[in-house]
Parts: structure tokens; sequence; C-alpha cells
């Protein structure tokens, strides 16, 4: 006997998708980025994940010598995990960047997330501030700061008509945000700026259920680190190794943080776990800043 036939269920088009993160600055093959990204996709989200260029020229050697491809590298990995995501590659200071962005998103699900990890060092460790060349001190506030607001001018109305329950901003921060350093006068006063847009932004936006936190990680063995240490090293005439070693020792835990340790925070706060906390910067440093 045949069963009676039924019309199908109606699709509810107010009905969330899949849910959709932007993860900015993610294409390093040792960055944090890389890590958040992998990270949100094993957490359920597909990933948008974002890298200033995709010309094989920006990549380092050990990136070359290793086959890496940036983003695409990154894209392929949450692929063999199972999971969906594309890249996008552009300066997160234009707005048709954020537009991308916001496209990319639409093309995986309804926007989520947004995860603000992209920045640069500003020569940290190289100059006192007052002496800090303007087109160097101009570019760091550009793009750890003004960035922000290019991003969150077009990514925040996507995130108030996405049909997702809950919806995040996660910026990522550094303990230089919150403590004076010696010559990382552009690093310190940009990322100090961040954590009070973070809370500035939180009370802004939570009427449209949308929260905005900020993770401020340690030492993390990344190309930017790599650097800072490099000019620490000159500025002292110490060998880099004893570099290395005298911050290490100034961390209670005594390690550097892996970048999955960032990105563990990142996740937490991005996500549902942390639905009744906003406006907080999560110090994520291995006691420190203590």
């Amino acid at each position: 006997m045949t069963a009676p036939m039924t019309a199908p269920t109606p699709i509810d088009p107010a009905a969330p998708g899949r849910p959709v993160a932007i993860v900015t600055g993610a294409g390093r093959q040792r960055g944090i980025g890389r890590a958040i990204a992998v990270g949100l996709a094993n957490d359920g989200c597909a990933v948008v994940v974002h890298e200033r260029s995709a010309d094989p020229a920006t990549l380092n050697a050990v990136e070359r010598d290793s086959d890496w491809h940036g983003a695409l590298s990154v894209v392929a990995e949450i692929e063999r995990l199972g999971g969906a995501a594309i890249a996008v590659a552009g300066d997160v200071r234009d707005p048709a960047t954020a537009e991308l962005l916001v496209a990319a998103a639409g093309e995986l699900g309804d926007l989520s997330v947004l995860v603000n990890n992209h920045g640069t060092a500003g020569g940290a460790n190289a100059h006192l501030a007052h002496e800090t060349p303007a087109d160097l001190w101009d570019e760091t506030m550009s793009i750890n700061l003004g960035s922000l607001r290019t991003l969150m001018s077009v990514i925040v109305p996507a995130l108030r008509a996405s049909r997702v329950p809950e919806r995040s901003v996660v910026h990522l921060s550094s303990t230089a945000g919150h403590r004076a350093l010696a010559r990382y006068g552009a690093y310190c006063a940009s990322k100090a700026a961040v954590e009070r847009l973070t809370e500035q932004q939180a009370l802004e936006l939570a009427r449209d259920r949308i929260r905005v936190n900020c993770v401020a990680p340690g030492l993390t063995p990344t190309d930017m680190i790599d650097g800072t240490l490099e000019r620490a090293a000159t500025q002292s005439g110490l060998p880099r190794a004893d570099i290395e070693d005298r911050a290490r020792r100034s961390i209670p835990l005594r390690r550097f943080a892996d970048p999955s340790d960032i990105a563990d925070a990142v996740v937490f706060l991005a996500g549902r776990r942390s639905a009744y906390i906003t406006g907080q910067i999560l110090t994520v440093d291995g006691g420190m800043s203590l």
C-alpha cells in the first residue's frame, strides 16, 4: 500500500542558516588567525578567511618551502576537517574589502561572528614614541585602529540583519594595550585604543544583541613576534636566544603561548557559552602581566 502523500514542509525564510565567522589576518602559517579560523570551524562555523594579499611574494621563506598558500591553505585545512570556508584578500582599511567579506559570508550562511585579528607591530622595539617616524606611526594607527572603524561600518549592519540569535565581535589587542613598554609607542597606543573601543562598542551595540569583547594575547611565537624579538636583540646587543630566555622567564607559566591558546579564548567569547559576557578584555598571557 502506498503511503499517502503529504505536502512538503515550507521553508521558513526567517530561519537562521549555518553561522558564519569572518576572521581577518588569518593567512599566515604560524599565525593566531589561522588557529582562530580552525577553532571556529571546529565550533560549527563556516569561515571567511581573510588575508591582506594573495601575492606569493608576501610569504616568508619557510611558508614557500612548505608549499603554503596563505588563506587558501587555511581554507583547505578547514575543508579537510569537514567544514566550509572561503578566502578573501584585501586591505582592511578599504571599505571594498569589508564589502567582499560580507558578500563571502552571505555565500556560506548567516553572519554570526567577526574576529578582528589583523595587526602590525609598528616597529615595536625600534623607536621611542616621540621619535617614531610619522609615516610608521600613521600606518600603525590606521591598521590597528582605523581599520576597525572601516570594517565595523560595513559589517555591523550585516550583523544586525543576520538571522542568527547569537552575534558577536572579538577584537584582538595585546598585553601591550594595558601597560607601557619602552620603544613600543605606536603599538601600545593603538592597542590601548582598541581596548577602549571594545568597551564603547559593547555599550553601543548591546541593544542590537551584538556582543563585543577583546582578547589580549601575551607572547606568542608568530612572525610578528619574531620581528619584535629580533629588534630587541639589535637594540640590546644581546643574542636572540638570550632575549627569548629573558622573555620566557618573565612569564609565570614559563612558556610562550601557542596560537591555539589564544584561539580557544576567542572561540569562547565568540560563541554561545559566553552569551552574557560583553565589553570584557580577556588577557591570555600565562600570567605575564600580573
